[in-house]
């Protein structure tokens, strides 16, 4: 992985409410982290543990009844509280954003070329013919076959490998200084994604962008991220050099994600590590960590107040009782494959 560089985002004690009927769902709580120039940081948790609000936020793709507090900063740039106009010339030009589902982010009634260079004529004020070459030279960069003939085919037309790399081709066209990818590879199968994967590694040095990786997987996360944010009920839990993170897990939440990990060494009759229980109710706002009801080292402190932060300044986490104090003999000590 490269050293990272300057910072080009700052989040700061961010919240996100998204308020209900009845009630609302704290979905984001007190979140700060920074994506440095060529640095790839994945953000990873369970479903429902807050990471897409986090992205959605970061791109100002926040529905209107949502409350967002805490400071986002793009190379320097307060974005917390600026308007939809000023969010929309942000998003293609200095932000990209790649989606799960590359089908339903394609327009089914236009055509590739189209679709991708309208960030150009949009934004940058490009004739069609300029934004048509600029798309052909990205889908050939992404690694798209006969990049020519892609510009006039329609996204059925296509493969799920080959949509997906016309998203992110989309998202790429006005070289972003951040690209978000919210779980980019979830609906492709395991070569495709390995592929999908391995381009994102390339195009980050060829363009030295910062790079958002969300996603649950955590071997994904294991061969591609150079720092490693474990979200929890919307919280941060740990984060820390992603060697750190598999070898040493501090906080127990993510050294239960670690032990639920399939391994390659794992017998075909062994049962598979679970974590117990379920995510808390993100309406109520519980005074200690969240992780309490799912915690075998749970104590009385635990559910009093939130932990303070502990570590180091390149690992750090949450944790009163982090679990390398506890002797754990059932640490990963190598990446999953």
């Amino acid at each position: 992985m490269s050293a990272p560089g300057t910072p080009v985002l700052q989040v700061t004690d961010l919240d996100v409410d998204i308020k209900l009927r009845r009630s609302v769902v704290h979905a984001v709580r007190g979140v700060t982290l920074e994506v440095a120039e060529g640095e790839t940081v994945g953000i990873v948790g369970e479903s429902g543990c807050g990471k897409s609000t986090l992205g959605l936020a970061l791109a100002g793709l926040l529905p209107s009844n949502t409350a967002l507090r805490g400071r986002i900063r793009l190379g320097g740039r307060e974005l917390t509280g600026l308007g939809e106009r000023d969010l929309r010339q942000l998003r293609g030009t200095e932000v990209g954003i790649v989606f799960q589902d590359p089908m339903t982010s394609l327009n089914p009634t236009q055509r590739i070329g189209v679709q991708v260079g309208e960030a150009l004529r949009v934004q940058r004020g490009a004739t069609s013919a300029a934004a048509r070459a600029a798309a052909a030279e990205m889908l050939d960069l992404v690694g798209l076959p006969r990049p020519n003939e892609q510009l006039d085919r329609f996204p059925h037309e296509l493969s799920g490998g080959m949509r997906q790399r016309v998203v992110i081709a989309a998202a790429l066209i006005c070289r972003p200084r951040l690209l978000i990818a919210d779980e980019p590879t979830t609906a492709l199968d395991v070569t495709t994604q390995a592929q999908i994967m391995e381009l994102f590694d390339r195009l980050r040095q060829t363009l030295g962008m910062a790079t958002l990786l969300i996603t649950h997987d955590m071997g994904v996360v294991a061969g591609h991220a150079d720092r490693v944010f474990v979200m929890y009920a919307g919280r941060g839990a740990e984060t820390g050099r992603t060697a750190d993170i598999f070898e040493t897990p501090q906080h127990r939440y993510t050294a239960a994600l670690l032990d639920s990990v399939l391994r390659l060494e794992t017998a075909r009759k062994s049962e598979l590590a679970t974590i117990p229980g379920r995510p808390p109710d993100l309406t109520v706002i519980s005074a200690g960590c969240p992780f309490v009801p799912r915690c075998p080292a749970a104590s009385a402190e635990c559910s009093r107040e939130f932990p303070p932060v502990s570590g180091s300044d390149s690992h750090h986490w949450c944790c009163y009782h982090p679990a390398h104090q506890a002797g754990d003999s059932a640490r990963m000590t190598e990446a999953p494959r």
